[in-house]
């Protein structure tokens, strides 16, 4: 039988106890991360809150499975000592969501994530059957949903739609140069001089490289809160640069 040397065991878990500190170090910063979202709240849109949230629910998740298992992770307990931190800032992320369903102003995509977070919570308050307070929260809640639900979306941010347009644009250019691409990796495509060949290679990476960074870029956009004043503006603006429309020359 193969024994391991002496001292083995002390050394393995000697490798083992900074492990499991770097885990926990990661675990208190993605804490940190979660709670430093919001501080900001008047600065993320409905569907930015909706995301924020959707992380800060996750990190709750693991403070109650901790609660409930026998051995919990050295990585877990770390999460768990800031329950208190998380709870409240899921408390405030649900009252700013609120507050915004007041007089909704929500994008397509945002009146979907709208109607699922009112109903998640319905759901919850119709578990507590019998208490006039759950009562009472549920015909608010349910207002709010008629509300979300009668009201017209608005369009996305002007920031959006352009990276949404650089997106499609690049989409379409990627179907063209990627097989170009592949084809001259391959030996079986020439280029008739070298400066076709490395103007070809600056429009490849251009393109490699805007599609790599649009979907982060789009992500910030959307979790921006939309200014709607000058969103307005701007349109009123555009509206009249372009003039009047056809068949009113006359009148």
């Amino acid at each position: 039988l193969l024994r391991s040397p002496p001292g083995a065991a002390v050394d393995q878990s000697r490798a083992a106890a900074p492990s499991s500190r770097a885990q926990r170090r990661r675990c208190s910063a993605m804490v940190d991360e979660a709670l430093k979202s919001v501080e900001d709240l008047e600065s993320l849109s409905f569907y930015g809150l909706a995301q924020t949230l959707a992380d800060v629910q996750k990190l709750v998740d693991r403070v109650y499975h901790v609660e409930t298992a026998k051995a919990p992770l050295a990585q877990d307990l770390a999460i768990a000592e800031r329950k208190e931190e998380l709870l409240e800032a899921q408390g405030q992320l649900k009252r700013t969501m609120g507050a915004l369903l007041e007089e909704p102003r929500l994008t397509e995509n945002e009146r979907l994530l709208a109607e699922d977070f009112l109903q998640e919570q319905i759901t919850k308050l119709r578990s507590a059957a019998g208490d006039a307070r759950a009562s009472k929260g549920i015909e608010r809640l349910t207002d709010l949903l008629e509300g979300v639900r009668g009201t017209p979306p608005v369009p996305e941010s002007r920031e959006v739609r352009r990276i949404q347009a650089s997106m499609k644009q690049l989409d379409a250019e990627w179907k063209e140069v990627a097989p170009i691409y592949d084809k001259w990796q391959a030996g079986r495509h020439n280029f008739k001089s070298n400066d076709d060949l490395q103007a070809f290679r600056r429009r490849y990476e251009e393109c490699r490289k805007g599609r790599e960074g649009s979907a982060s870029r789009l992500e910030v956009a959307l979790r921006a809160r939309r200014d709607e004043a000058a969103e307005a503006a701007a349109r009123k603006a555009a509206a009249k640069s372009a003039g009047p429309g056809a068949g009113w020359a006359a009148v």
